[in-house]
């Protein structure tokens, strides 16, 4: 087990060991990209994920699934090329493309090789807890990226590319050392169609799961889609480059400190899931009122309170659904998902060049607490 642990780990941490995650997006905006541009540019992200999410979950629960993982990798990795080689809107573009395609071929094949090795060895009911730990160790890396960051960005942003594109080829190899997650290849039988056929009807068919997966990707929403504007945050309220990236080094010194203890309220009633939602959007409504370098703490909260919902909702979920299409349902999550993150960033970039930053960020706040009251006063059927 405890290499196995060692394994998830180590994919999770060179999966987000990206020098340039902390910046990209101020990389963005130094280069002369305007909001709505730079809307566009995560638009497309979101949409390549969403349109690739159920293919790539029916694809993983049809072959190998730590292949499938490398695969993604290799997408990530031209995509930084593209970046060093023409660094304007359109070579962005692009390579928001191919990260979404690795997006895409990793969200819902990771969790469900995971749990599924875990199910092989007669250890599912450790899935919220080891996917806290793979979580931690995720976060880790993005700490330490962070400080790899602020420490590379005097000396420009391909050199921040450049080292991101080597830990993309440390995870590659760390995918294909994964376990082959053995139930998922008895799905190799089952035809492309024959597949969605079969595990759309889960997804979609079940009260107790189709709630879970609403939620669950307005929770990924609010939460990773606007972390990715975090750094903006910071730069519109005076931080420089460096400090920029130490905080968002922080921010995930906090979702790695709440991945680890998740698992310890996975137990409550998700009438208290619902609350921190509403709840993390007061934290995002005051930060925008503020709008000074201390507000960034509030936002670094609100960044923990959405994963301590993800983390128990991705485990409660895992307990529900069915190991040959676990994939299939987890892309379908993602899929909805992906819904929400292109509606926000279709709004907030128009938003933002409309008025400004601070408005956007205060809409944003806005919403998720009227997202978390109506979720909590819905009728609870499951």
């Amino acid at each position: 087990m405890t290499t196995f642990l060692a394994r998830i780990c180590a994919f999770k941490f060179f999966d987000a060991f990206i020098l340039i995650s902390p910046l990209y997006v101020v990389m963005f905006a130094d280069a002369g990209l305007s909001p709505v541009q730079i809307g566009v540019c995560l638009t497309v992200w979101s949409a390549t994920n969403f349109a690739l999410q159920i293919p790539s979950g029916v694809i993983a629960d049809r072959w190998s699934r730590r292949h499938v993982l490398a695969f993604a990798q290799s997408a990530r990795a031209a995509g930084f090329i593209v970046w060093m080689l023409y660094p304007h809107f359109w070579g962005f573009l692009a390579g928001l493309v191919l990260w979404g395609v690795k997006s895409a071929f990793t969200s819902g094949t990771f969790e469900a090789l995971l749990y599924d090795e875990l199910k092989a060895r007669d250890q599912a009911t450790r899935y919220v807890r080891v996917i806290g730990q793979a979580r931690a160790a995720q976060a880790v890396a993005v700490l330490a990226a962070a400080i790899g960051a602020a420490l590379a960005a005097p000396y420009g942003y391909p050199v921040c590319i450049a080292a991101g594109l080597a830990s993309t080829g440390a995870a590659m190899a760390a995918a294909l050392n994964l376990p082959p997650a053995q139930r998922a290849l008895l799905t190799h039988g089952h035809e492309y169609l024959s597949d969605l056929r079969r595990g759309l009807p889960i997804a979609i068919g079940q009260p107790a799961v189709l709630s879970i997966l609403v939620f669950s990707a307005l929770v990924l929403a609010f939460g990773a889609a606007l972390e990715e504007f975090w750094p903006i945050f910071g730069a519109k309220v005076g931080l420089a480059r460096p400090v920029i990236a130490l905080f968002v080094g922080a921010q995930n010194a906090i979702e790695a400190m709440v991945s680890l203890v998740a698992w310890r309220v996975a137990f409550l009633d998700k009438g208290w899931f619902h609350a921190l939602f509403a709840l993390g959007g007061a934290l995002l409504l005051s930060a925008a009122a503020l709008f000074t370098p201390p507000a960034m703490a509030l936002l670094a909260l609100y960044s923990g309170l959405f994963k301590i919902i993800d983390i128990v909702f991705e485990g409660r979920l895992q307990q529900l659904i069915p190991s040959n299409h676990r994939a299939t349902i987890g892309s379908v999550k993602s899929l909805i998902a992906q819904i929400g993150l292109t509606g926000l960033y279709m709004s907030f970039g128009p938003i933002a060049q409309a008025t400004s930053y601070r408005v956007a960020f205060a809409a944003c706040g806005c919403s998720a607490i009227a997202i978390g009251l109506t979720t909590l006063a819905w009728p609870r059927r499951a």
